[in-house]
């Protein structure tokens, strides 16, 4: 996906208060003049920007379900108690 497509696409309500917020974060690092301000405000706008947001976004991190078990299980299980005197 191209930086154009991710751009326009995946607007959501989250998506515009991430973009607002790291706007914010850059415009008050620039009105005070921090350096440390202006790339963090950048990081938080480029970053609101360019992803969707979410974590497994298009299915990227599904994991199908597991399938049963199929091992027999042991019931009974006998114990010998050692170094008893």
């Amino acid at each position: 996906m191209s930086v154009l497509e991710r751009l326009k696409s995946g607007w959501t309500a989250l998506k515009f208060v991430r973009v607002i917020l790291g706007i914010l974060v850059l415009q008050s690092g620039i009105a005070e003049g921090q350096t440390f301000g202006i790339v963090l405000g950048v990081f938080f706008t480029a970053f609101g920007l360019l992803t969707d947001g979410v974590c497994c976004a298009g299915g990227a991190c599904y994991a199908p379900p597991s399938k049963k078990d199929t091992t027999p299980v042991t019931e009974n299980i006998e114990y010998e108690e050692l170094g008893s005197k």
